[in-house]
């Protein structure tokens, strides 16, 4: 599998994208830093990227905002927001905003090599397939559309099911989501993660799906077995 991406950092701190772009590039990877988003045209307009590393305290137009500009433009682009805003609302408003993965500052390079990886298989998955009919079920914002009709979600719900839909292969396991919902990732409980699953496979229920839309998988966490596209 060719695992080598070609990759924009958009980071305004110096040393961070420096040093960032040089750890990159020793993976294999093909890297270009900007220190704003008003520099990708300029700098990175003529070239095919695979995907876009994208800090959100900006100078200038934000983070969350170039997001948008990105997945509007580019609906099949990896999209990976690395910021110190680590709560619960930011990470929804940033899965809203187009993000694959919302990772918190300070960022440990391995998780970032993880993510990057995780994309990259998913990404030699996606042109290995067939086309498929159109996904049944859509999510837009609050709302989750399917042949049952409309049903909508809390923020809770959203964030998780924005997870689900953008993992690889649709698992996540029961430290990813107890990130994702802000938990105490050392001294959370599975039962809390469960109660969410059940709230959210009835939701998918009433949309439309088959009472097994989320399966557990055994000590490791759930998978999603329905496709669902998101719309900003």
């Amino acid at each position: 599998m060719d695992s080598c991406l070609s990759i924009v950092l958009v980071e305004d701190n110096d040393d961070l994208r420096l040093l960032t772009c040089e750890a990159l590039r020793a993976e294999g990877h093909r890297v270009i830093g900007l220190s704003c988003a008003e520099e990708l045209e300029d700098q990175a307009g003529g070239e095919a990227v695979d995907v876009f590393l994208i800090d959100l305290n900006l100078p200038g137009e934000d983070g969350l905002s170039l997001a948008r500009r990105i997945r509007q433009a580019q609906p099949l682009v990896g999209i990976i927001i690395i910021s110190a805003r680590s709560g619960l609302q930011d990470k929804v408003v940033g899965y809203d905003s187009g993000a694959d993965s919302y990772l918190p500052k300070p960022l440990p390079f391995v998780e970032l090599s993880a993510a990057l990886k995780s994309f990259s298989r998913r990404r030699q998955a996606q042109k290995s397939e067939t086309a498929t009919p159109s996904s049944s079920f859509r999510l837009q914002q609050r709302g989750l559309h399917g042949p049952a009709g409309q049903v909508r979600l809390s923020e809770t719900e959203t964030a998780l099911l924005t997870a689900f839909a953008r993992a690889p292969a649709g698992r996540l396991e029961h430290w990813q989501m107890a990130e994702l919902l802000h938990l105490d990732t050392a001294d959370f409980k599975k039962s809390s993660l469960e109660l969410r699953i059940v709230r959210l496979r009835k939701k998918l229920s009433l949309a439309g799906a088959q009472d097994n839309s989320i399966e557990s998988l055994r000590s490791v966490g759930y998978q999603l077995l329905v496709s669902i596209q998101i719309y900003a």
